[in-house]
């Protein structure tokens, strides 16, 4: 079944896959606007519930770093990790603030909101998160991933 999430991953990897291997752009506007493309596409996976589409935005060897929870390293599963999202119905949007280019790393600053129903209500957050990108031949790929959330977390009971 055709998806307008599937139009969105071939225009990000063609558009990609027309910058030279390997090549350091003096012109980051051109890596700035590739790695955007890769951005909508992910947030296009992540509506759509598509890990399968978020893990090839992964390098084999990158880390994912969730708050609160222990680091999630290489691409296999860092599938895992987002696939386990869609059982519980989790809904999280991504809105990117910024993209610095320098030579083959980038890093992207973007804030989130989730939302997940649970039995006592819906549970809601927000925060901020980095993501480092390396240009691999000819494309970007993601190589680290962490983020963390703006909402103060509940102090303990006092004894």
């Amino acid at each position: 079944m055709f998806r307008p999430t599937h139009a969105l991953a071939a225009l990000a990897l063609a558009f990609c896959l027309g910058c030279p291997p390997g090549a350091a752009s003096t012109d980051t506007s051109a890596d700035e606007q590739a790695i955007r493309a890769i951005f909508d596409s992910w947030t296009g996976a992540v509506a759509s519930q598509n890990d399968s589409v978020i893990a090839t935005l992964y390098a084999d060897d990158a880390v994912l770093m969730p708050a609160g929870m222990p680091r999630v390293t290489g691409r296999q599963n860092i599938r895992g990790f987002w696939a386990q999202l869609w059982p519980v119905k989790a809904t999280l949007t991504l809105t990117l603030v910024s993209i610095r280019v320098s030579g083959d790393l980038a890093v992207q600053e973007d804030n989130w909101t989730m939302s997940m129903p649970t039995p006592q209500g819906e549970v809601k957050d927000h925060g901020k998160s980095l993501v480092v990108w390396r240009r691999t031949g000819n494309s970007w790929q993601v190589v680290q991933d962490i983020w963390n959330s703006d909402v103060t977390p509940p102090t303990a009971p006092a004894n």
